[in-house]
């Protein structure tokens, strides 16, 4: 079921509709019958492919989910606030390499805004969570710990939370370890949304601290339509796959907010 599910949400994604449209058309132009429409399939799919790469669409997309919680740029500690919550993205063990470079994705830009806010608050806990995502593997949430204490993080000023899976799954144990203490809540900007939603829900008490900022400081709210259109022509026809990724990654966390909304979870 959890495998359907995810190859569903795939097929249905932007990359997932440009690699169908492509596929299918280069099937349909190897038949007679159905060459023009295959051709059609191809075109496009190429012209999707074109579209989300040449313009900034992917920018403004994310910066919606980003812009939700600003920066937290220096925190106070007369909130009496005692954990720093982060939460992971993805990592892998292998052995040959530093632990700088084990932590994937946004992970490590979540883990550094971790540690910088730890040192704004001296005596917090980082706490940092993420099961296993690989047969074999530590959780994600050990590789974390590795990284900060590389970073000089003392040992005892870490908890590792290594059961969860999910987002839900990583405030559901973590509320299991701080109850409704108030905590710093650090994730990517384009994830804080649902993160934030699922604590609330859940009865927490966090503060927002996004990391990994991408699109936001492009497309910040309140920006004039001349300042608008002035960055959109900035940014047309500069290709980048990078978008790519980014659209993705806010098409996953647009339709995550949908299934949480359905299961009750925020």
């Amino acid at each position: 079921m959890i495998l359907l599910k995810q190859l569903l949400a795939s097929a249905f994604s932007p990359v997932g509709i440009t690699t169908l449209l492509l596929a299918i058309g280069l099937v349909m132009r190897l038949t007679r019958r159905m060459a023009h429409a295959g051709r059609r399939s191809m075109i496009a799919g190429a012209a999707l492919y074109c579209f989300l790469i040449l313009t900034p669409f992917s920018e403004i997309v994310v910066a919606r989910l980003e812009r939700a919680y600003p920066p937290l740029l220096r925190a106070d500690a007369s909130t009496g606030i005692r954990n720093i919550v982060v939460l992971s993205d993805y990592g892998e063990d292998i052995a040959v390499l530093p632990v700088t470079s084990k932590l994937r994705g946004d992970t490590i830009a979540r883990v550094v805004e971790g540690i910088r806010l730890t040192r704004q608050l001296p005596g917090t806990k980082l706490l940092v969570c993420g099961g296993v995502l690989r047969e074999g593997d530590p959780p994600v949430a050990s590789l974390m710990a590795d990284f900060a204490k590389s970073m000089g993080v003392p040992g005892n000023d870490i908890v590792v939370e290594g059961k969860s899976q999910t987002t839900y799954e990583n405030l559901l144990e973590t509320r299991q370890l701080i109850a409704a203490e108030p905590f710093i809540l650090v994730t990517s900007a384009y994830h804080l949304p649902r993160a934030m939603a699922v604590a609330h829900k859940l009865g927490m008490n966090p503060r927002a601290a996004p990391a990994a900022v991408w699109a936001a400081p492009d497309f910040p709210p309140g920006m004039s339509w001349q300042a608008w259109s002035k960055k959109l022509a900035e940014r047309l026809l500069k290709p980048s796959t990078k978008r790519l990724v980014r659209l993705q990654l806010a098409y996953h966390e647009y339709v995550g907010y949908l299934w949480y909304l359905i299961l009750g979870r925020i």
